[in-house]
């Protein structure tokens, strides 16, 4: 039994530090395809949406992202949610050798202090103890916490075209809504021995969490990619997406901090490494 618990582990390793390669990896030919198109916006949707599904080095950092996905679930059934959530941003390591090397992106001391610290960050914030979800009983944790992260990517929106790394954040809260509904409805799906029935009761969160993920797989990150540095880019999403997520945890699904001193150190450096980063160009 103990050998089966173990090799299970070690998979759900595996599959975590393979998501985190494909996912820090697709950035690096969707950049390579949208430095020859023309500007992505909102005001167009299905133009760029036929543009952007028609270029080939595109689809495939599309497709490389949707494999990770699959991986990422097969790691948390398999290792648990606090054993893959600091893996993570392993890939960034990844992602800054292949920015430097095919986007020509040059990576200055400070911005290297700062993807190490975004490295460190998911760990630290792992070792503080967060606790599994639970299904929610009332809907006004999950209001507010939506109302509060659609109305901070309403302001940032308003000044995005000014502050370009704005889409960073702009993504990471989109990917943080689509985890939140992705949480309520898999906790809606497995809720009792009915899959069927759990899958009509989990419909809404299903297709929030639907539209969430294509608006942020499509435009969000497309745009953020087009106007920043990849490496920049995704250091700044995945980390503040992973905070903003175990935030809206502790929020709606009842999840707690056992260590605090060691989740706020987390929060710190990723913190610190958002504020080397903002400095690289």
């Amino acid at each position: 039994m103990m050998q089966l618990i173990l090799t299970s582990s070690v998979l759900g390793i595996i599959f975590a530090i393979i998501t985190s390669l494909l996912w820090n990896i697709a950035p690096i030919p969707q950049k390579e395809a949208l430095a020859e198109m023309p500007d992505i916006d909102a005001k167009q949707p299905w133009k760029h949406t036929m543009l952007l599904f028609r270029n080939r080095k595109w689809l495939s950092g599309f497709v490389m992202a949707l494999v990770g996905g699959v991986t990422y679930m097969l790691a948390t059934q398999m290792a648990g949610i606090i054993a893959v959530q600091p893996l993570m941003n392993v890939g960034l390591i990844v992602l800054a050798v292949l920015a430097n090397r095919r986007l020509g992106e040059e990576i200055d001391t400070p911005a290297k202090i700062g993807i190490f610290l975004m490295i460190l960050t998911p760990v630290f914030i792992a070792l503080g103890g967060v606790t599994e979800p639970t299904m929610f009983t009332t809907y006004d944790g999950i209001l507010l916490y939506c109302g509060v992260m659609l109305v901070a990517i309403g302001a940032m929106l308003a000044v995005s075209n000014r502050v370009p790394i704005l889409w960073a954040m702009i993504t990471s809260f989109l990917q943080a809504l689509g985890a939140t509904f992705t949480q309520w409805f898999t906790l809606t799906l497995f809720a009792g021995d009915d899959i069927i029935q759990g899958l009509i009761n989990g419909l809404v969160p299903l297709i929030l969490l639907a539209s969430f993920m294509f608006v942020t797989g499509v435009y969000a990150i497309s745009i953020g990619l087009q106007r920043n540095p990849a490496s920049r880019f995704n250091s700044i999403t995945g980390t503040f997406s992973m905070i903003t997520v175990v935030l809206g945890g502790i929020m709606i699904f009842g999840q707690m901090v056992t260590n605090w001193p060691l989740y706020g150190f987390g929060l710190l450096t990723g913190i610190a490494g958002v504020i080397l980063l903002s400095k690289y160009h």
